[in-house]
């Protein structure tokens, strides 16, 4: 999953000290303390989940109406830490280690590893920021701006089968500084795969200009298999992604276009797709927030599209916590079987809806 961190954290300050031999020690480190800062932060987020139309227990047939307690639905769960250094002449060095887990059950997302989203190290000054490592895909964080729900359960990442939210290992990436509001980022996530620089790599830009009342976004990804082709439409493809926004006082709209392109997929598989969205969300009051979102996907190879529909309202108890609750539904034609939620599982030609509401928290 890849949906927008809080930047909303608290600092990490070493304890006070006492003894001679402390505050000789103290006093040696306060020069480097006082230009480094170590930031702990995160989300949690949990809710009630109701699905239609789901795949049974083992062993049986019916299919039925699902009710859960679920993580992740208005916003990835996650801890991090992350700090900065300077190191003089307006040049820092930084990091950032991030992962990402399911708190209805305390599961790291996707099953494995430690920093499942970002384990990065880079420095950032005048000529912009270098960073090495792990992290968000190049365009999971600008597609995060340009989606009315935020990439909630609902989003753009529903009818693409979560292609426009993954992360990069092996990677090195460039970002540019503000230029009047434009700026401009390319990564390059290494394969590793000896005798080829291309095989199972992934290649990426992403170009924004933002102003106070409006932005647009483009992004183009390239995501190879191991033989440096792109043979899966959801997996290893060529990827557009084109849009943006627009505020007038307490609305805000959303429009955007996304295509995806698999040329090595084998004949008769899907082998191309276009998504289109709008959304608005609107400022009822500083608590309350309403929002609304419609995609529609066309496959081809006779797979058909698929429509997804949703509204929702996010009540804020304070800067740091908020009440949702979101509401949609999925319809698939032909053979497509889009879930109405990321990650679940659809059928082919029918139907699904969806009710979620919970509570998220920052800090």
């Amino acid at each position: 999953m890849n949906k927008k961190p809080s930047r909303i954290a608290r600092s990490v300050r070493p304890a006070s000290v006492a003894g001679a031999a402390l505050l000789i020690a103290g006093a040696f480190a306060a020069p480097a303390q006082a230009q480094s800062s170590i930031t702990i932060y995160g989300r949690i987020d949990a809710g009630i989940n109701y699905q239609s139309n789901q795949a049974p227990p083992a062993g049986q047939t019916n299919r039925g109406s699902k009710w859960s307690v679920d993580g992740n639905e208005w916003g990835t769960s996650m801890f991090g830490i992350k700090g900065t250094e300077d190191l003089g002449g307006g040049l820092k060095a930084l990091f950032d280690l991030e992962t990402g887990f399911d708190a209805s059950t305390g599961i790291v997302n996707g099953g494995t590893g430690l920093w499942t989203r970002r384990s990065y190290v880079g420095l950032s000054g005048s000529a912009g920021t270098l960073k090495m490592g792990k992290d968000l895909a190049i365009q999971s964080d600008p597609i995060w701006s340009l989606d009315p729900t935020g990439q909630q359960a609902m989003s753009t990442a529903t009818l693409v089968k979560e292609r426009n939210w993954p992360q990069t290992n092996n990677m090195v990436s460039y970002e540019t500084p503000s230029f009047g509001g434009f700026t401009a980022t390319g990564m390059h996530g290494f394969g590793e795969q000896a005798g080829s620089f291309t095989n199972g790599s992934r290649d990426g830009v992403s170009l924004a200009y933002v102003q106070p009342v409006y932005e647009l976004r483009a992004i183009y990804d390239l995501q190879r298999d191991t033989n440096g082709g792109y043979s899966t439409l959801y997996n290893n493809s060529k990827e557009l992604i084109v849009g943006g926004t627009l505020t007038i006082d307490k609305l805000k709209l959303f429009a955007g276009y996304e295509n995806l392109r698999a040329p090595d997929a084998l004949a008769g598989a899907p082998s191309r797709a276009n998504m289109y969205w709008v959304g608005a969300n609107y400022l009822v009051s500083p608590e309350l927030q309403l929002l609304a979102a419609a995609y529609h996907t066309q496959v081809n190879q006779n797979v058909g599209g698929a429509s997804l529909y949703m509204i929702g309202a996010n009540y804020y108890l304070s800067k740091r916590t908020l009440l949702y609750v979101d509401t949609g539904t999925v319809r698939n034609n032909g053979n497509s079987d889009f879930a109405v939620e990321y990650g679940g599982g659809g059928i082919k030609g029918q139907n699904q809806n969806a009710f979620y509401a919970g509570v998220s928290h920052l800090f």
